[in-house]
């Protein structure tokens, strides 16, 4: 029926008028009861906003009544005391009504006040610096402690004026009480506020806000450590490392926002990096209290060699064609390497930026860690952390140079020095943690155990890596404790396990005293010489050199350690680490041979630059230290290092001289005083030239000396005016003098030297021929069995000889020549050796044939 209907009305107008209507209601009607229901979801929301503000207000509400209710229904007891100890003392308190209204409705206005000041000026600090920045950046600001904890002591203290006033206006009597803790805690409040507001300006430096970081980020790893409440469980282990992650996010996005603004990423960034090494070095500290196994480190997974595992895992991967599975292994040092990539950072930016004094200051916070870390027996990660920050500054140090000698920055030079004294320092902070340890030391500490703790391992006072062999043996020993009633392994069983250990950390430190600071002298003096910074890599050579002369001073108490480790070897079938002490001190003693070969082409190029008085003196100390390691090469027998040194020696000895010498052309005492001290160069280097013959002679050698006579023959065929006379001249100068000559003292070292190398040479006693005549006993006649006279004079009397390297040069090599027949060294001189070289070679010759004797 309906179709039809429909069909007649709907061609009518007002069908459809009415049907609007209808439809217009029912829109009406469900509007309303749309408009019911969000009106109740709205309420229903305010509501739980509404208890969600109460529930965070909640605790300061109840504590602010509670306290009004205590003043209050306390008043009529303290009130009436207090009273009595001021009559007592001749004054009565009295309490106006109008006077206790005012003071409330004051303190709660400034309170407001204050509430809405602080607010203001974090939301303008906020919008100008935290506005584009990440959100655990603002929770910094919104965290910040000093001014959250004074902003909760001014909302209590307001509300509690408040209520005080809401009792007061419902008839409680005005409480004596509330006037001299109103005036103490309004002047808090205000005092207060203006330290806060000072100290809103720092607000700008997000660094400020990272003391509460490194409060958290400690809190984290001390829940990680052994003793701590529910160390051992592997989720409250997780959970620390989780909560440090995200401390340690923070860490960087704070460092990369303040190394990106200029005027913070100078003195706070830098104070921020100090301060992270420090927490570090507390970290390395508390370290060793810390499982090895603990989830505290962060794990990674590591992908075994295919042709190292066994078959049956190999079988498996290959039959469903999948990869062997990773192992997964903790990192120890997931936090240090998130950590200092914000100190290499913070030095860069300061190097680049010649803030030179903010580099020192870190440099030197973290020559103090790495000292640390070698107090922890951790060497090669020391040295890894040097090569790292090297490699940070090295583009911005040795910038390449045209031409060479440039006039080094003494900031640079002193960056350079800093870095290069590190392995120095890491070297004598780590002897000294040995120096008193070894197995007695071990035996003690494992005595101190006590095997059923579990935390009782971390506390024996044993380096993070010995922890992991003490954890596989833990288990063991206690259940031979529960199973016998006391461990049964015998102590020098444990010991060696131990042993066997710190011995692979000793060679792995071993090993990186002699190649790895090898490695990284050379490439720090092959970087500055490539790029024409002379003076820096001298820096460089001088450490060096200072460096191998520590090793060689400490080197018997790695020794000492090694052996002592190494020794009474009864485990059978545990592999011992192996160490080649003297292929290491082969590398050592070839590298010092090389850098004194760079030492000598320095002295050459140093020579030539001009040196200001703020430089050192780096071509004297070099040349210095060839002459000495010529003298000693001399003495050993090393022909190839004096055929090596030599020359640059000499030239060097000339350029020394050429330097010292006064130029003015002055006659007077203080010209002849200079010129005697520029002749030492020159009398050094005819002395060791005069030693080379005695020497040869000694080892028989000859070809010893072919290198110095070559280089002499070749200057003197080259040279103009025949130099021979200003030798001469310099040796004359030296002996007019009545006071000791310059560097007297040095060359005779040198000749004590070498009369001690002559100490073995064979000596026959005969009796004195001249004895049976003598009124008294003659002492016998001791003759120098050695075929050259050199070798005789000089080994004949060994505590006067009165000659040296110069009378030899002078006598071998001066006097043969056409030239030098007839110069003139000084009547002071002593008398013409030659003659003392007949006189022995008759006296020799006498003895010889006139009594059995063997020579050798």
């Amino acid at each position: 029926m309906r179709n039809p209907w429909f069909s007649l009305l709907h061609q009518k107008r007002l069908f459809w008028k009415v049907r609007h209507g209808f439809s217009r209601l029912e829109f009406f009607i469900y509007q309303m009861l749309f408009g019911a229901k969000q009106h109740i979801r709205e309420r229903a929301t305010t509501t739980k906003t509404l208890r969600f503000i109460l529930k965070l207000t909640g605790s300061q509400l109840i504590r602010a009544l509670l306290s009004a209710a205590v003043l209050q229904f306390s008043n009529p007891f303290i009130g009436s005391h207090l009273v009595s100890w001021c009559t007592k003392r001749g004054f009565t308190p009295q309490i106006q009504v109008g006077d206790y209204v005012t003071l409330l409705a004051t303190v709660i206005g400034v309170g407001g006040v204050f509430i809405g000041l602080y607010y203001a000026a974090i939301c303008a600090i906020g919008g100008a610096i935290y506005a584009r920045v990440p959100n655990n950046i603002r929770g910094l600001l919104a965290n910040e402690q000093v001014g959250n904890t004074y902003m909760r002591f001014v909302a209590w203290f307001t509300y509690l004026g408040v209520c005080l006033l809401a009792f007061h206006t419902v008839g409680f009597e005005p409480i004596l009480l509330v006037m001299p803790l109103f005036v103490i805690g309004a002047g808090v409040a205000i005092i207060g506020f203006v330290r806060l507001g000072a100290r809103a300006f720092n607000l700008f430096d997000p660094t400020v806000l990272s003391g509460r970081l490194f409060e958290q980020l400690r809190r984290c790893y001390l829940r990680a450590q052994a003793g701590e409440y529910r160390w051992a469980n592997p989720a409250f282990q997780n959970h620390a490392h989780r909560a440090a992650q995200a401390t340690i996010d923070t860490f960087t996005t704070v460092a990369d926002i303040t190394a990106k603004e200029p005027h913070l990423n100078g003195r706070p960034l830098a104070e921020l990096c100090k301060n992270l090494l420090v927490f570090l070095l507390d970290y390395e500290r508390r370290k060793k209290l810390i499982p090895t196994d603990s989830l505290w480190y962060r794990q990674r997974y590591e992908h075994p060699d295919w042709y190292r595992t066994g078959e049956t895992e190999t079988s498996r991967a290959h039959n469903t064609a999948t990869r062997l599975q990773p192992e997964t292994v903790n990192d120890p040092r997931w936090l240090e390497s998130a950590i200092l990539p914000i100190v290499k950072r913070c030095l860069a930016i300061n190097i680049q930026n010649k803030r030179y004094d903010i580099v020192n200051e870190l440099l030197g916070h973290l020559d103090g860690y790495t000292k640390w870390l070698a107090n922890e027996h951790q060497v090669e990660f020391a040295f890894n952390l040097i090569r790292e920050v090297f490699s940070q500054c090295e583009n911005l140090l040795f910038v390449r140079e045209d031409g060479v000698g440039v006039e080094e920055p003494l900031e640079h030079m002193g960056i350079c020095e800093q870095l290069a004294v590190m392995p120095i320092n890491i070297l004598v902070a780590y002897t000294r943690a040995i120096e008193s340890y070894g197995k007695e030391e071990i035996l003690q500490r494992l005595r101190s155990i006590k095997w059923k703790s579990e935390k009782s391992i971390y506390f024996a006072g044993f380096k993070v890596h010995v922890l992991k062999q003490l954890e596989e043996l833990r288990p063991k020993l206690e259940a031979e404790e529960e199973i016998e009633g006391r461990v049964i392994s015998s102590p020098w069983y444990l010991r060696e396990l131990i042993a066997k250990v710190e011995s692979e950390n000793l060679s792995a430190a071993m090993v990186c005293f002699h190649d790895e600071v090898c490695k990284l002298y050379e490439s720090w003096i092959e970087s500055a010489k490539s790029s024409n910074h002379s003076w820096l890599a001298a820096v460089m050579m001088s450490r060096e050199l200072e460096y191998w002369n520590k090793l060689d001073y400490h080197t018997n108490t790695l020794n000492q350690l090694w052996a002592d480790l190494t020794s009474e070897r009864r485990i059978q079938g545990i592999r011992w680490p192996s160490l080649d002490t003297d292929e290491l001190s082969r590398k050592k003693k070839g590298r010092r041979t090389e850098l004194l070969k760079l030492m000598s082409e320095e002295i050459f190029l140093l020579s030539f630059i001009p040196r200001p008085a703020s430089y050192p003196d780096f071509a004297g100390q070099f040349l210095h230290t060839v002459g000495e390691a010529l003298l000693t090469s001399m003495c050993e027998k090393d022909c190839d290092t004096v055929e090596a040194l030599f020359k640059r020696y000499f030239h060097g000895s000339r350029l020394q001289f050429d330097r010292l010498r006064p130029r003015d052309g002055r006659t007077d005492w203080q010209s002849l005083r200079e010129l005697k001290v520029a002749a030492a160069p020159l009398l050094d280097l005819i002395d060791l030239s005069g030693y080379v013959y005695l020497l040869s002679d000694y080892h028989d050698t000859p070809e010893m000396r072919e290198p110095i006579v070559g280089t002499w023959d070749e200057y003197l065929a080259h040279a103009e005016d025949s130099p021979l006379q200003s030798f001469a001249a310099a040796v004359a100068l030296t002996e007019s003098g009545v006071e000791m000559a310059h560097r007297s003292v040095n060359r005779t070292r040198w000749r004590q030297t070498v009369v001690k190398r002559l100490e073995h040479v064979e000596r026959q006693e005969f009796e004195n021929p001249h004895g049976a005549h003598a009124r008294f006993p003659l002492d016998p006649v001791i003759l120098v069995i050695h075929e050259s006279p050199l070798v005789r004079i000089f080994a004949r009397d060994s505590y006067s000889t009165r000659y040296d390297g110069i009378d030899i040069f002078i006598a071998k090599y001066i006097r043969s020549r056409e030239d030098g027949q007839n110069l003139d060294f000084g009547a002071r001189r002593h008398r013409d050796f030659r003659e003392e070289i007949r006189r022995a070679e008759d006296r020799y010759t006498y003895w010889t044939n006139n009594h059995d004797t063997s020579i050798q």
